[in-house]
């Protein structure tokens, strides 16, 4: 069993039970550190491909898409200051489940350099676990050591609204991939996007 698993749950558990108990929603103050899913985020090189494949395909979407770069994205990249840009694409998968698409437009960001490590492969990069409270969920998860990746604030519909904070944690020792949660502030809304796909799905 891995440390992160005993650390968090404070008991040995089976790592089928442990899975159940990540993905179980609770809002006590004393529960887990997660309360549901939020989504899957898989990196690619070419995210209007991506996009029309996943439609076309498998009939996953609508898709809506979005760009971010320093004018409403600002953050930090392994602690210090960075400029990311990329480019997003959102899809709904269930009532409560996401997909996301991240293309990086920069040669330095998480993204990027994922992109880099898989020969420029499509892979996951990241999932986000919702959190019943995000302060909580994110001093424990530096407690127990595990080095943040970015930290970045997403701007919304106004641009001088409240932003939505978004942390990586690597936990790639447990979960193979990136660790997001996130704090998402009364008011908050999703921009516009740039596009939707299929279009007559706006």
């Amino acid at each position: 069993m891995s440390v992160f698993v005993v650390a968090v749950l404070g008991r040995k558990v089976s790592t089928r039970r442990s899975r159940d108990v990540m993905n179980r929603k609770t809002t006590e103050p004393d529960g887990q550190l997660f309360s549901g899913a939020n989504h899957i985020c898989i990196v690619t090189a070419d995210l209007d491909s991506a996009v029309r494949r996943c439609w076309d395909r498998y009939r996953i979407g609508p898709w809506r898409v979005f760009s971010y770069d320093g004018s409403n994205m600002k953050g930090t990249t392994d602690g210090e200051d960075f400029e990311v840009k990329m480019r997003a694409a959102l899809a709904p998968l269930g009532a409560t489940f996401r997909i996301e698409i991240i293309e990086p437009m920069d040669e330095r960001s998480v993204y990027a350099e994922a992109l880099r490590r898989r020969g420029g492969a499509d892979h996951v990069h990241h999932v986000r676990l919702d959190v019943p409270d995000f302060e909580r969920t994110r001093r424990k998860l530096m407690s127990l050591g595990i080095p943040v990746r970015m930290d970045a604030q997403f701007a919304g519909g106004s641009t001088d609204g409240p932003r939505l904070r978004g942390i990586y944690f690597d936990a790639t020792d447990y979960l193979g991939c990136l660790l997001e949660i996130a704090d998402v502030p009364p008011g908050f809304s999703m921009p516009e996007p740039d596009y939707v796909y299929p279009s007559d799905a706006q």
